[in-house]
């Protein structure tokens, strides 16, 4: 289904969720856009809560203390119609699972999982400016390195992110038109 098709408006809130690199932030704007709906970020929510970056939190306070913001600021999306796009790592700790979960099996919200090759996510994430404080702790990696890491984390994620999902997008080799398609055409 083209993106490009009318769609009724949103009526319950969609999560994307998937490793960080395949696509949720970029996909979820540009599906956002098609469907005239808002646009959830979760990372900048984080950011704007804590009133620092996320690498600033990782370094000053740790990954516990991103991880329980995250959770506050998971619960609270769940309450938005709107696209919503998640960190890779929110279905880490059990209580996110429950929060997606529950809203999926209540019939009050989709998850989305955008799913991509190890490969393709060491290359997207290459492609990024910054550092990531879970691929790359202090210093940024080159793409050999980063797609070991990718692995590492991914084999540990990849199961989690398929416990939480209504739906699952392969995006390697994708347009962002094509996945937005894929994306609409699970919401009928």
């Amino acid at each position: 289904m083209p993106a490009t098709m009318l769609m009724k408006p949103l009526s319950r809130p969609v999560f994307l969720i998937g490793f960080m690199g395949c696509g949720k932030s970029s996909v979820g704007r540009f599906v956002a856009r098609r469907l005239k709906a808002p646009f959830v970020d979760l990372d900048t929510c984080i950011e704007e809560h804590a009133g620092m970056s996320i690498a600033k939190l990782f370094a000053t306070q740790g990954e516990d203390a991103f991880r329980c913001i995250e959770t506050q600021v998971l619960a609270k999306s769940a309450r938005q119609i709107a696209i919503i796009a998640t960190g890779g790592g929110v279905v880490t700790r059990e209580q996110n699972r429950a929060i997606l979960k529950q809203a999926s099996q209540a019939g009050a919200a989709s998850v989305v999982y955008l799913r991509a090759r190890p490969e393709t996510l060491a290359t997207r994430i290459r492609r990024q400016p910054g550092v990531r404080p879970l691929i790359d702790g202090q210093s940024t990696l080159n793409h050999a390195q980063t797609a070991a890491r990718v692995q590492e984390l991914l084999a540990a994620r990849a199961p989690l992110y398929e416990e939480c999902a209504d739906s699952i997008i392969d995006t390697d080799n994708c347009s962002f038109d094509e996945i937005a398609g894929l994306i609409l055409s699970t919401l009928n």
